[in-house]
């Protein structure tokens, strides 16, 4: 985590990062629903007209690319609610005392328990906040194929 400053306690820190990292995160429902707009088009371009071997392929394409940036929506608006509840919990008059770190362990813990995964090595909040913007970043460049192909898909047609 980043050195506090002396006006700001850790917790308070931690709370603000994490409700930037939600609302960064929460914009990617806006490109889920623009990559739907785009879905629907070229499955139904897929099945009702194909046409040739260029145009089909643009097409089978773009579909991947959409259902890559689903996957990738559906991790973003997760991690939005994490990021969220976070927020709400570090910024609690009676989080002076909150670890952010511990509770960072703990949420590791009970990913492990919970759905099998192997035990996680401890990140920091910043790590954490890295991969997040990552998936973001991720999901917009799939819609950009996604968007990308589809054109080709029409110039080919």
């Amino acid at each position: 985590m980043a050195p506090d400053t002396p006006d700001i306690p850790c917790t308070r820190a931690a709370a603000a990062r994490a409700a930037l990292t939600a609302a960064t995160l929460a914009q990617g429902r806006d490109l889920h629903l623009l990559s739907l707009c785009l879905l629907l088009p070229a499955l139904a371009a897929l099945l009702l007209a194909p046409g040739g071997p260029a145009r089909s392929a643009c097409l089978t394409l773009s579909l991947v690319a959409g259902t890559v940036q689903v996957y990738h929506a559906l991790r973003c608006g997760l991690d939005a609610a994490l990021f969220a509840h976070w927020a709400t919990c570090w910024s609690r008059p009676t989080a002076s005392d909150a670890d952010v770190d511990a509770d960072l362990q703990a949420f590791d813990h009970a990913l492990a328990e919970d759905f099998g995964r192997a035990p996680l090595t401890p990140r920091p909040l910043a790590e954490r906040v890295r991969g997040a913007l990552g998936l973001l970043r991720r999901q917009a460049l799939a819609l950009g194929i996604q968007g990308l192909t589809l054109l080709a898909a029409m110039a080919a047609g």
